[in-house]
């Protein structure tokens, strides 16, 4: 049985969170990759939210940084201040981010979105995406597979990534790798690269819709499929999430 575009996409991002590692959660997709894998392979991993929760494990999958999950099962609760000051003083071995635009530098656009014949349409800001994008010794983006997303050029630079494309940051590594329901891309050869495809696509699948020439890795790997048990868990966080929105 493969797993569905929604399970795939909570798994594989879940594949990037490490055992033991400090991670800046964002809400949305972030969220429940990191509570399959704090159920699964990474129990020790520290998931800290914005809102001051700090090795944070909630128990349905957070709306908003404010909601009451996310600090349920906290170790610690400080304040937004206490985690951005952990942030500047680089205690964060990963962000986990997501956004409305990604580019082929690893930009990314949560502000506005350009629309021909009509003003902008404005969205939500950074938020702490911004300081997470700069701070963080490195940072993981996901994003649904919906070639508007994939654009050459992000209609508004909310978060930095790479720049110029040649890797100069002012601090840490900036992305490391972009995850979509269909595959993996890396920044190896300093722009978004095909690196890995999920298992039931092809690597046109992975690219498709996307409006540039992608580079391929010199050695792009077929993931294996996801396994029953963690399917079942992204079944369920996703449900779970589903309630708490509607």
């Amino acid at each position: 049985m493969s797993a569905s575009a929604e399970e795939n996409f909570v798994a594989l991002g879940a594949e990037e969170i490490r055992d033991g590692e400090v991670c800046f959660i964002g809400i949305g997709v972030p969220s429940l990759a990191a509570m399959l894998a704090k159920r699964h392979h990474a129990p020790d991993a520290v998931l800290i939210y914005e809102s001051g929760a700090i090795d944070a494990d909630p128990p349905v999958a957070p709306l908003s940084t404010g909601s009451p999950s996310v600090v349920q099962n906290t170790g610690m609760l400080a304040s937004c201040l206490g985690v951005f000051g952990m942030l500047q003083k680089g205690a964060f071995d990963r962000g986990y981010l997501s956004a409305a635009q990604v580019d082929r530098f690893g930009n990314l656009n949560s502000t506005e979105l350009v629309r021909r014949g009509k003003p902008p349409m404005h969205l939500v800001g950074s938020g702490g995406a911004h300081d997470i994008a700069l701070l963080a010794r490195e940072i993981v983006i996901m994003m649904p597979h919906d070639p508007r997303r994939f654009v050459e050029k992000v209609d508004f630079v909310t978060s930095p990534g790479l720049m110029t494309g040649d890797g100069r940051r002012r601090r840490g590594k900036g992305p490391v790798c972009v995850v979509t329901p269909r595959g993996r891309f890396t920044f190896e050869n300093g722009e978004l690269t095909l690196e890995a495809v999920a298992d039931g696509f092809e690597e046109a699948d992975v690219v498709e819709g996307i409006g540039w020439s992608v580079p391929r890795a010199a050695i792009v790997r077929r993931l294996p499929p996801i396994p029953a048990d963690r399917r079942d868990t992204a079944n369920r966080l996703l449900a779970d999430w589903g309630r708490e929105a509607a």
